[in-house]
Order: C-alpha cells, then sequence, then structure tokens
C-alpha cells in the first residue's frame, strides 16, 4: 500500500467506546488498533462487533493487531487481523480470522425460528463453565528442542594419541524409538479419524425491553457561524403631485401718466385660460416718438394659472387679454387705442396633475419577509453535512437581526432601497452509529434487564432512537433498546446430555434448550462418541464462549 496506517496503541483497561472515539478523531485513512495480550476492549466480540460496526459507518478500514485469541475474536467481527505490526503496515501477511486452536470440537450456533415455549427443559441448566485451561502443545515441526544441562567432562590429559574405539550400538535404545515413533503416529491418526460430533443449537429466545435509556455525547461537533443577506425594498405606494404653470408677463402702458397694475390682476388667452398677477406692478406711462406715435410704457410681473395641471402651460406670446376692465381702459390711454396691452415673452411651465412614487409599510414588511426566507436558505446551505447524523440546536435559537433605515417608510421619489440582516447559529452534531454503539454496549452491560437464569442474544439487539436534547456544549439522546435471552445453559450439561445417543436421541433430548442440530462423523458413527473433546457445540447469539474442558 502506498499510505502508512494510523497506529492506535491500546491500553489494558480502555473501553470500546473510547476507542471508537480515538478511531473517528484518527486522521483519513487505514487505521491499526495494537491491542496488548489481554485489552478489555478487543476482548470481546460484543465489543469487537460494536468497532466493525463503527467503521463500515464511518467507511474507514480498521485492522486488529495481537495475540491469537485477539485475532480470533476480530475475524468474528469482520476486522482484518495481523501477527505483528509490519505484517500491518504492509498488508501483506493477514492472519485468517480463524478461532484459536483447541482439542475439542468446535461449537457452531445456527440462528433459526424459537422451539415452542412450552417444551420441556433440561434437568437443571447450569451457569456456564468460563474457566481457561492451560494446555500444553508440542513444539512446531523442524524446530530444535533447547539445550539440556548435563554433567561436564574433564579435558583429557595430553599423550600421546588414541585411536577411536566403536562401540556398538544399543539394541534396546533403538528399539524404543521406533516404538516411540509407531505411537506418535498412532496417536495423530487415531485423533483424526476417532468419532466426532458436531451440535448447533439455535436457542428458543425471549423478547426483553424495551428499556429506556439516554445516551449523554459530551464531544459532540460543533458548527457555528453568522449568515449574512440582503433584500430590497420596492416602492409601490404613491402620492399625488398637482402644480399650476407659472410664467412672466409684460403690461404696455399708452396712458400719459403711469398706471398701477394691482396683484391678483387676472390675464388671459382668449378669455379662456386665466392667469393672475403674483404682485403689484407700476407700468410707466407712454412717449410721443418722432412720427408723431404713442410708444407705450413696459413693466413685467410674474403670474401663476388660477387651474392646476398641464392645460395652463402656454406658449410663448399666447397671453394677449387683461381681464379686468378698469385696468385695460387705464392702459389703453385712449378709446381708439387698438396696440396689445399684456404678453408673454416666453412659454407658461409647470402645470402638472400626476403622481410619484412612495414607500410604504407594506412594501417594507414584504422585503422583510424575503430577507428572512433568504436567512433561512443561507442557513441550510451554511449547515450542509452538519445534520448528516443527529443534531440539536439552542433551546433559544437566534432571532435574524434586520436594520431597516430611520423614515423609510413615506420615502418618495426613490424606486428601490437595500436593507440588511444576519443570523446567528450553532449546532451540536453526533453520529447515529455512535449513539447506537453506546447503547448497545449499556444494554449488554445492564444486568438488570435480563431474567434469572437467562443470558443475552448479542446479534438480536434493536436499538430505537427518539428524540434529541441539546445540554449546554452535550446531547442527550433518547434509545428504546429491546433484545432476546435464550435459558443459560453450560457446554458441559449439553455434552453430558447426548454422550452415547444418536442423532435423532441427541437431538430430542437437546429440544428443550431449542431446535438442535447433531452431525455426527465419519458416516459410519451412529452414537455421539465419549470423548468430550471430540464433540463441537455451538449456540447462535451467544459471544462469550462457553468453558471447554481439556482434552484427556
Amino acid at each position: 500500500m502506498t499510505d502508512q496506517p494510523t497506529l492506535i496503541y491500546l491500553e489494558a483497561d480502555d473501553e470500546i467506546t473510547a476507542v471508537v472515539r480515538r478511531v473517528r478523531a484518527a486522521g483519513p485513512g487505514r487505521v491499526v488498533i495494537v491491542a496488548p495480550g489481554r485489552s478489555r476492549a478487543t476482548s470481546s466480540a460484543v465489543a469487537l462487533r460494536l468497532l466493525a460496526r463503527a467503521a463500515a459507518g464511518d467507511e474507514r478500514e480498521i485492522a486488529v493487531v495481537g495475540d491469537e485469541l485477539t485475532r480470533s475474536l476480530a475475524g468474528e467481527a469482520g476486522l482484518t487481523a495481523y501477527r505483528s505490526v509490519d505484517d500491518a503496515r504492509s498488508a501483506t501477511a493477514a492472519v485468517p480470522a480463524e478461532p484459536a486452536p483447541s482439542q475439542h470440537a468446535t461449537i457452531h450456533v445456527v440462528r433459526g425460528p424459537a422451539a415452542d415455549d412450552t417444551a420441556p427443559t433440561l434437568a437443571a441448566v447450569a451457569a456456564a463453565d468460563t474457566q481457561t485451561r492451560p494446555v500444553r502443545l508440542a513444539p512446531p515441526r523442524g524446530a530444535q528442542p533447547a539445550p539440556q544441562p548435563g554433567p561436564s567432562r574433564r579435558p583429557r590429559p595430553a599423550g600421546p594419541a588414541r585411536r577411536p574405539v566403536r562401540r556398538a550400538a544399543n539394541p534396546l535404545v533403538a528399539v524404543l524409538g521406533i516404538a516411540g515413533a509407531f505411537v506418535v503416529i498412532a496417536a495423530v491418526l487415531g485423533a483424526m479419524f476417532l468419532p466426532a460430533a458436531t451440535v448447533a443449537i439455535t436457542p428458543r429466545s425471549e423478547q426483553v425491553g424495551p428499556v429506556d435509556y439516554t445516551i449523554t455525547i459530551e464531544d459532540a461537533r460543533r458548527t457555528a457561524g453568522t449568515v449574512t443577506e440582503t433584500a430590497t425594498v420596492t416602492a409601490s405606494g404613491s402620492y399625488a403631485i398637482e402644480a399650476a404653470a407659472t410664467g412672466v408677463v409684460v403690461f404696455r402702458n399708452f396712458n400719459i401718466v403711469p398706471i398701477e397694475v394691482p396683484a391678483g390682476t387676472p390675464v388671459g388667452v382668449d378669455d379662456d385660460v386665466v392667469f393672475a398677477t403674483t404682485g403689484p406692478v407700476v407700468v410707466p406711462e407712454g412717449s410721443l416718438t418722432g412720427e408723431g406715435t404713442i410708444a407705450g410704457g413696459e413693466a413685467s410681473v410674474g403670474i401663476a394659472a388660477a387651474a392646476i395641471g398641464p392645460d395652463s402651460n402656454v406658449g410663448a406670446e399666447a397671453i394677449d387679454t387683461i381681464l379686468d376692465e378698469d385696468v385695460r381702459n387705464r392702459l389703453r390711454g385712449f378709446r381708439q387705442n387698438r396696440a396689445r396691452l399684456v404678453v408673454n415673452p416666453e412659454p407658461t411651465t409647470g402645470g402638472v396633475a400626476t403622481t410619484g412614487l412612495e414607500i410604504t409599510q407594506a412594501d417594507v414588511d414584504a422585503a422583510t419577509q424575503q430577507l428572512r426566507d433568504a436567512l433561512t436558505a443561507g442557513l441550510e446551505t451554511a449547515l450542509e453535512g452538519s445534520d448528516a447524523g443527529l443534531f440539536a440546536d439552542p433551546v433559544e435559537p437566534a432571532e435574524p437581526v434586520i436594520t431597516i433605515p430611520d423614515g423609510l417608510v413615506g420615502t418618495r421619489d426613490q424606486a428601490e432601497v437595500q436593507i440588511n440582516g444576519e443570523l446567528a447559529y450553532d449546532r451540536l452534531t453526533i453520529d447515529e452509529s455512535d449513539v447506537e454503539a453506546r447503547a448497545q454496549e449499556r444494554f449488554v452491560n445492564d444486568a438488570s434487564v435480563l431474567p434469572a437464569g437467562t443470558q443475552l442474544l448479542t446479534d438480536a439487539i434493536d436499538v430505537r432512537i427518539g428524540g434529541v436534547t441539546r445540554l449546554g456544549d452535550a446531547l442527550a439522546v433518547d434509545v428504546a433498546v429491546t433484545g432476546r435471552a435464550t435459558t443459560s445453559v453450560s457446554r458441559e450439561e449439553v455434552v453430558q446430555g447426548i454422550i452415547g445417543l444418536s442423532e435423532s436421541e441427541a437431538e430430542a433430548a437437546l429440544a428443550a434448550l431449542g431446535q438442535a442440530d447433531v452431525t455426527l462423523w465419519p458416516g459410519w458413527v451412529s452414537t455421539v462418541p465419549d470423548r468430550e473433546w471430540r464433540i463441537e457445540v455451538d449456540i447462535s447469539g451467544i459471544e462469550e464462549p462457553m468453558a471447554e474442558p481439556s482434552p484427556s
């Protein structure tokens, strides 16, 4: 392999939950767990199975380095096992997950439908004998025996060389050596072909639970930050814009004396569109020209239309009438004068009757809701990936903070205005598989859940996850755990109850425990052998091995 694995060395008292956390905290890639001779975390197939489940949930490859029993249990749990760290690093010397060698037949347990609960039970169901007895093993083939101490020889004194003397071989020693070899060969052949029996029991079981627990996890993953967004307030209201046209007119005076035109004097266009002067004005008297005519005196003054709207916007020189007869006669000077008395040099302007845009409260409310929705979407994006497991937000999540300018409602002639908002978040997340592993471990170690005289089928545990509650920086998860328990039975009772029986008789004798399947070997064997170490027993769902007697 190109990448070196991460090594995790265990102490003898390490719990499996601590090992799972250390594996998840390790860097990416393969992890190798190095166990001492007897580590609490690796001495139980239940614990190793929880470790394998956590590895499968994280899609991570985990291997175990340990002694023969540890490697056997790791294999049962579905983990790769190695004899040494170097083998694990190179991944070229994987040890098959075989059980530790023993001098008796293995007991296989096959799960299946439970037998009738009313079936008779064995005479006295005893507790399993869990004592382990050491067995002296022969040295490997080809190994040299250790040198034995013996009497030392004194060195021969110097002297003339002696001719070697050939002694005749002792015939008794040779005969005994040959006989011993035949005995060993006969013992090996006898062990290979002695009658054997395999007993597989699917135990009758009953449901245990559900039992409610609260699993509290302190080392939850935290995701925190702030989401910022903007929204646009679009003006939809309106207000009235109304104004009268304004302009300037010039009055002409053909009288021989100055004439005062008072403010508010009406003037118009053909007696239709009416304006009024905005102030008083004195028009100077006329003067006699060299041609014998009178040149009118002139004075200008502002005017405003009497009516609101664009109709009062008239063109240049459109105003030609003084509607006040007294002012008109005095400016004319003499009755026969037909000269123009008033005129507007420039067009009148500013006459309008329309509406303008105005921001209303409804416009602000709509933009505020839009901003809240944007903050919620931004929060979901920020938390993507943190809700892959079980999670909880604070009991009182933060409210969005939205900034609205003062006096925004009623703002005129501004089509759009931006408003800003932000939302803080703080979420704790844990893996569902971690909760399940802890709940199963707690259930397995809870002696109060099992009826007296029963033992737990560890492969029939079901964990149902309920609500998740945040407790400060920790998460508390409510779970309901159910399992199945079977009557406790010892291997010795199973073996002693079937020795000398046929297959059908042995199966009938074991019916009290559940569904039993007895197989004899070789084919010519008709009864269960009386050598206990040639009887292999297995009870499905029971992880802890039952005590086994040493071969005689």
